[in-house]
């Protein structure tokens, strides 16, 4: 007679064996489907960076040759320059619209597969913000003046000021001699940061690097861990109410604390002529700050000088962005004499439109102003493919009609 103990323990290992057998095959299920779907992800990435090439490739014909994209007077002359080339529209308007913004849209790269991705490619001219970079003694002669309207227009307590301007001054030049009683050189800051390390002062000390920059930076959040920034009569302040706009003392009561409406990134770009494009500058807070146009003394701390130099950015850029009569279009150049809208063609035309609404600004302006795309551009690029999205923001420079990139970031 068998023995039903070993019978039933055989039954029992041979569901154990099943059970292991059925995991493990799930396993191997489980990651077969990963691997293929990793596998998807990987092919279609390659679509999308591929996608983003192609778009670098466009982004580089357009800003290398739309100084070469002629007139057209006519929406026939206009298809017959679109049938020899496709980007002929946004070279024309990259020209001819002064600085502003171009945009390619959403393009399919393989027409034959409208489906398999689009590339987008926007190009927008950098001469719209002030180049912090030159605003010290070594840089802009008239950076002192520049300083004062913007530190005027951003809301900042004039109290602030100059630690604010010699901060940035002894931060970014390189003679290593203290600015005013408010400058810091590097042997400040060393000493700062030493502190901070050792847990002495770590508020105040928390944003201060080793030694002054001495040179130029290359994200504006770096003016954080300047002295003037950071710090007023040896308090710690926000500096990112400063940089990006807040309140100034939040420790402050309530009823004691400064907002800082605008802050100072709202000003400033990293790179640029040092001129301001007035075609292409979108906020009208940049154009109110340019000598000429804010006519007060920023040191009288007059509020009626902000707003009548705001008056007077807020309406040149109204003018421009007026839409043009009748629908035209604005690519197709016609003479009008009755009509003048549009991008400002120099500062003479400029002056003439202002003073057709009552307004004018000094001709101390013209040192300040541009009115043609010049050769520091924003190109952004998003490819999109099977749900995926990539996108490339980047700097270019262009030079004897070759294109260096000064700032690249990927999927910022």
């Amino acid at each position: 007679m068998r023995n039903p103990l070993k019978k039933g323990s055989a039954l029992v290992g041979t569901i154990w064996l099943l059970a292991v057998l059925s995991i493990l095959i799930a396993s191997y299920v489980v990651d077969a489907h990963l691997q293929t779907r990793i596998n998807i992800y990987l092919r279609e990435r390659v679509v999308v960076d591929h996608l983003t090439d192609a778009g670098l490739a466009i982004a580089e014909v357009i800003i290398t040759d739309f100084q070469n994209a002629s007139e057209v007077t006519s929406d026939s002359d206009l298809e017959e320059m679109l049938e020899n080339d496709r980007w002929y529209e946004q070279k024309l308007a990259l020209k001819s619209q002064g600085g502003k913004e171009v945009s390619t849209g959403a393009v399919p790269v393989d027409a034959l597969n409208p489906d398999g991705g689009t590339v987008t490619v926007t190009i927008r001219p950098i001469e719209s913000k002030f180049n912090l970079n030159n605003l010290y003694a070594g840089g802009d002669p008239n950076f002192g003046d520049l300083w004062m309207n913007i530190l005027a227009v951003s809301g900042i307590p004039k109290d602030y000021w100059d630690g604010i301007v010699n901060g940035w001054c002894d931060w970014r030049d390189t003679d290593g001699n203290k600015t005013g009683d408010d400058g810091a050189e590097s042997d400040f800051y060393a000493g700062a940061y030493q502190d901070f390390i050792d847990g002495r002062d770590v508020e105040r000390n928390k944003n201060y690097k080793p030694k002054a920059r001495d040179g130029e930076i290359v994200d504006i959040e770096e003016l954080k861990a300047i002295k003037g920034f950071n710090e007023y009569e040896e308090k710690p302040i926000n500096s990112n109410a400063i940089v990006n706009g807040g309140v100034l003392n939040p420790d402050e009561d309530e009823e004691d604390q400064i907002v800082i409406t605008n802050g100072l990134s709202a000003f400033f770009s990293l790179y640029g002529s040092g001129k301001i494009n007035v075609n292409a500058v979108k906020d009208p807070i940049v154009l109110a700050v340019i000598p000429g146009i804010f006519q007060g003394n920023p040191d009288d701390e007059r509020p009626d000088d902000v707003e009548e130099a705001m008056a007077i950015a807020q309406s040149i850029i109204e003018l421009r962005d007026a839409a043009p009569p009748d629908g035209k279009n604005p690519l197709i150049t016609v003479e009008d004499d009755e009509h003048d809208s549009g991008v400002y063609k120099d500062f003479a035309n400029l002056q003439e439109r202002l003073q057709s609404v009552g307004l004018d600004i000094q001709n101390e302006a013209s040192t300040y102003i541009t009115f043609q795309t010049e050769k520091f551009f924003e190109v952004t690029i998003i490819g999109k493919s099977f749900g995926i999205v990539h996108k490339i923001v980047a700097t270019a420079l262009v030079t004897d009609g070759k294109v260096r990139y000064l700032r690249w970031q990927e999927d910022p």
